[in-house]
């Protein structure tokens, strides 16, 4: 039955973490690595991560670009044209003579400076920024679910090394009971059959140890690859179960995600309600022109315009309402989308907090029906010792009280992964 949890959970575990990738990366210096240590380094490791770096380039970016608006636009233009008609007077002055010419040729410089825009280029760095945010809790969403691969590895390395230390006493108890039956035989008090039956079951112990080391080595395989760190040789630290988690409080990352949408959100409203405010620009144009801004005078002349420009485009007035209603259907579907995984949260962090006190009422049990198995069991070497009972009793006795300690074992990592899924469930 134990064997086959092993195979079972092995199967379900190897598929879900071979496909982490592996760095190479320096031995940690402690030979004791805990949960939290594991934890951090395969979020160091997986690949996501550096998405951050990607977002925040791209942030800085945008950021740049809305914050140009309020640079002076320059701009220069030249032209030469030839008119087939110019401007004629219809009568004569005596003393004056109008003479336009048909070729004419200009020059100039152009400068445009915000002064008011509206509060457009102050609501698209705040979508900006928002957006990035959106991002990066998106980004934290995913790379949260690395840590139930990184715990579920982590756990069934303490429990093959749970199994294997049982194993060990299981052969320490099979060889002095071969010596006792021995020394038995060699005085005619037992037959050799007996101790062939140890015999098997010792090498069935050494044959269980062989595969539960194999398995452990390929749970190691895999946590190197999670962590990117070599984890052979290393002592994984026992997590207390003693630790309470506050069911009552939820801190997952999808919480910040929810909340980055919502000013996301806000920040489309600011957006709305800037592009139908009107906008002044200062201008200033100078140059060389002929006629210049006098158009009586047949010369080159330079020339000068200053003043002040207002945009205003009303187009949007049209489709406010909806557009103000969309952006408020959203928000309305972000804040339904929190609320029901609050609820989904509860109703798993209940279940779990079940299955918690379950694991330590099976957990306080394990250690009395151990007592009683072990008082059994040294009661039956002391009935065979006298013949009272045959050497088929004395080993079921023997495997009654290990089969009870590896019942703990399981149960002992039943009661951590509990732990650790609703931890997880909650966000602690």
């Amino acid at each position: 039955m134990i064997r086959f949890y092993h195979l079972l959970a092995f199967s379900v575990l190897f598929p879900l973490c071979a496909s982490a990738q592996y760095r190479e990366g320096a031995d940690l210096g402690s030979p004791c690595v805990s949960m939290e240590e594991c934890l951090d380094m395969a979020r160091e490791n997986y690949p996501q991560i550096r998405k951050f770096g990607l977002i925040d380039a791209t942030e800085k970016y945008d950021l740049s670009i809305a914050s140009s608006t309020w640079i002076p636009q320059f701009s220069v233009s030249g032209k030469a044209t030839w008119q087939s008609d110019v401007v004629e007077m219809p009568f004569e002055i005596p003393g004056f003579e109008l003479d336009m010419p048909h070729d004419q040729y200009s020059l100039s410089a152009n400068v445009t400076q915000h002064i008011w825009d509206g509060g457009v280029s102050s609501s698209q760095r705040e979508a900006v920024k928002t957006a990035a945010e959106v991002q990066r809790g998106q980004t934290e969403v995913s790379l949260y679910s690395i840590r139930s691969r990184v715990q579920n590895v982590y756990l069934g390395i303490l429990l093959l090394d749970e199994q294997i230390s049982q194993n060990r006493l299981l052969m320490e108890s099979l060889q002095r009971n071969a010596a006792e039956v021995q020394v038995m035989i060699d005085n005619g008090m037992a037959y050799r059959s007996d101790l062939d039956m140890i015999n098997v079951n010792i090498l069935d112990c050494m044959q269980q140890t062989d595969a539960l080391n194999a398995d452990r080595e390929a749970y190691v395989k895999i946590l190197t690859l999670l962590t990117g760190q070599d984890m052979s040789g290393k002592e994984l630290e026992v997590p207390s179960d003693a630790e309470a988690v506050d069911v009552r409080s939820v801190s997952r990352p999808e919480m910040a995600l929810y909340d980055a949408r919502l000013r996301q959100n806000d920040a489309q409203i600011k957006q709305l309600n800037a592009k139908i405010s009107p906008q002044f620009d200062l201008t200033l144009q100078g140059g060389l022109g002929r006629p210049g801004l006098n158009m009586l005078k047949n010369d080159f002349a330079p020339m000068f315009i200053a003043g002040i420009k207002m945009q205003w485009n009303i187009a949007s007035l049209y489709t406010r309402k909806s557009d103000k209603r969309k952006i408020e259907s959203a928000r309305q579907d972000i804040e339904l989308e929190r609320e029901t995984f609050l609820f989904n949260t509860g109703l798993d962090a209940t279940q779990q907090q079940t299955e918690v006190d379950k694991a330590r009422m099976m957990l306080d049990k394990d250690d009395e029906i151990i007592r009683l198995r072990s008082s059994i069991r040294l009661a039956g070497e002391e009935q065979y010792r006298n013949g009272t009972i045959k050497m088929t009793d004395l080993m079921d006795m023997i495997d009654n009280e290990h089969n009870a300690r590896l019942a703990r074992s399981v149960h002992h990592i039943q009661l951590l992964m509990a732990i650790y899924d609703l931890k997880d469930t909650v966000g602690q």
